[in-house]
């Protein structure tokens, strides 16, 4: 008698719930859209929770790619070797050939908006690798000097904008920052 009072109270009880209604205003034009996409995911709460996803994961993900990182440079001032530390996202990296040399620029954008470049001149090791056993490159005396197997320089310098980093910079780097500047960040391909 006590399980058959029991499964009476059972029987009786019911699930309440309230679930709060949100309102979505569609433009006419949108109509069929939203039509196609709620017959796809079985219903138009279905198909927006999925629209939501993809648009927050999509919007997540381009926000940490332009998001701003600490960037350690190395610095040469004198014998002394120092890394410098700051906050940016790395906008390009250019390399120039001089001879047995060459310069490897690196400039970034700081947290905020200048231009920080990294400039480090290095031995050409590629002058160096070639599939003629007899590189005339061997020959050079420069080759065998112990000055040119050394990183010559490290410097970084900060410039507030663009038009000063001009004044001293290399007119194909300055090319090159401008062309960066005037991209976006991240380019959504539709491939």
């Amino acid at each position: 008698m006590r399980v058959a009072g029991l499964l009476t109270a059972v029987q009786c009880m019911r699930m309440l719930m309230h679930m709060p209604t949100k309102n979505i205003y569609v433009a006419d034009g949108d109509q069929g859209l939203f039509e196609d996409a709620a017959e796809l995911a079985g219903s138009m709460s279905a198909a927006v929770t999925a629209g939501l996803r993809l648009y927050v994961a999509q919007r997540t993900k381009d926000k940490e790619r332009t998001q701003m990182s600490q960037i350690e440079a190395d610095v040469q001032e004198g014998p002394i070797v120092t890394t410098k530390r700051f906050t940016g996202r790395k906008l390009l990296r250019y390399e120039l050939r001089n001879g047995m040399r060459v310069t490897k620029i690196r400039v970034y954008l700081t947290a905020r908006n200048q231009l920080a470049v990294h400039t480090r001149n290095d031995p050409d090791w590629s002058r160096l690798s070639s599939p003629d056993e007899n590189n005339p490159i061997w020959e050079d005396e420069q080759t065998w000097s112990t000055n040119w197997w050394e990183t010559a320089e490290r410097t970084l310098r900060v410039f507030p904008g663009i038009d000063s980093a001009a004044k001293e910079l290399p007119t194909e780097v300055v090319d090159a920052i401008r062309a960066a500047l005037a991209e976006p960040g991240i380019e959504d391909l539709d491939i």
